[in-house]
């Protein structure tokens, strides 16, 4: 029965670490450690944490104390140096895992062939009020067969790094996660396990991690969210680019499929933009089009077509009418003889 390391960075999480810990300590399979990774909290996360495991929890664990903030990144690959697992498991303090985690994947990765660098398995963000859960949006079910690593960094049902178990033997042969990402780490390191070996879908009826999200602070937005659209946005594409080594997608020699979902999460990153900064939405485009010179927006059609005759800024334009697009870009295409 192989051990699972269980990584968990913490920075100033002492209103929800211990409900976290409740749910970690309930897994039906029992042979796992825990190390907590303090990223320099100022609250008693690191007291609050100690309390809870010295009173309660049954297996081996340990608390790591990073005096000076340096983002979570910095906090896991600190906790993977000391981790004795064969598989880790990443846990953000505020998330929770299905009881049946551990052992529906370790099971899997018992049979798994040395090529195999990673597990995956469907997971869904939620909401967690007077301690019920409530799970929003559909389960996101992440397919990765027959698919390029670049995926990995595509859509909103990609692989979630912490929805799966990942060899530690991958995770130390790529060098750990980037430190210097504050966003989309994990997609990143998921990206390089994916190049390092082969990811393997452990199937469930039910998402196997949570993703729990704040009502009272949105994930992603303007100024009030945790993270601001524009460098988000700006980061994916930057990532997208690198991931290509900074080819375009005719030279990437990528399928149809992966080619199109690329383009369809660059016209999302890209409207964004185009809603809340137009100066930031024209350096996206000017990165996107390394991509594809011609690159259009991608949904809806009528949009795609109509954006190569009059270009893509004013076709992101229409598309931002709130009534009649459609009938608006139909007179469109009539004007300009496209039917």
């Amino acid at each position: 029965m192989d051990l699972i390391s269980v990584i968990m960075p913490t920075y100033n999480a002492a209103k929800w670490v211990s409900c976290t810990i409740d749910n970690l300590a309930a897994q039906t399979y029992p042979h796992f450690e825990l190390i907590v990774s303090d990223d320099g909290s100022q609250d008693d996360t690191v007291a609050v944490v100690r309390k809870k495991l010295a009173k309660s929890f049954r297996h081996p664990w340990q608390i790591i104390e990073r005096g000076k903030n340096k983002g979570p990144s910095a906090a896991r690959n600190l906790a993977l140096k000391a981790a004795q697992g064969r598989w880790v498991q990443f846990l953000d303090s505020d998330d929770f895992i299905a009881p049946s985690k551990f052992e529906l994947q370790a099971a899997h990765c018992a049979r798994a062939s040395a090529e195999v660098s990673a597990v995956y398995s469907p997971w869904s963000q939620c909401h967690v009020e007077d301690g019920r859960v409530t799970l929003t949006g559909e389960v996101a079910q992440p397919d990765m067969q027959g698919r390029a690593p670049i995926m990995c960094l595509v859509g909103p049902d990609r692989v979630l790094q912490s929805a799966g178990l990942t060899r530690r033997s991958a995770l130390e042969q790529i060098g750990g996660w980037d430190e210097g990402l504050r966003f989309w780490e994990c997609e990143e390191v998921t990206f390089r396990i994916a190049k390092a070996g082969r990811l393997e879908c452990v199937p469930s009826a039910s998402p196997l991690y949570l993703w729990r999200q704040h009502r009272d602070k949105p994930y992603i937005g303007d100024v009030k969210a945790r993270y601001h659209t524009i460098p988000v946005a700006l980061g994916w594409i930057d990532l997208i680019l690198k991931a290509l080594d900074y080819k375009s997608l005719d030279e990437a020699g990528l399928s149809v499929r992966d080619r199109q979902d690329i383009l369809t999460s660059s016209s999302f990153w890209a409207r964004e933009l185009f809603r809340i900064d137009r100066t930031a939405f024209r350096k996206y485009l000017s990165k996107a089009r390394k991509l594809d010179p011609n690159i259009t927006p991608t949904y809806p059609a009528l949009l795609s077509a109509v954006s190569r005759h009059i270009g893509y800024e004013s076709a992101e334009a229409i598309a931002e009418f709130p009534r009649g697009p459609k009938n608006l870009l139909r007179k469109l295409l009539q004007a300009l003889r496209l039917r």
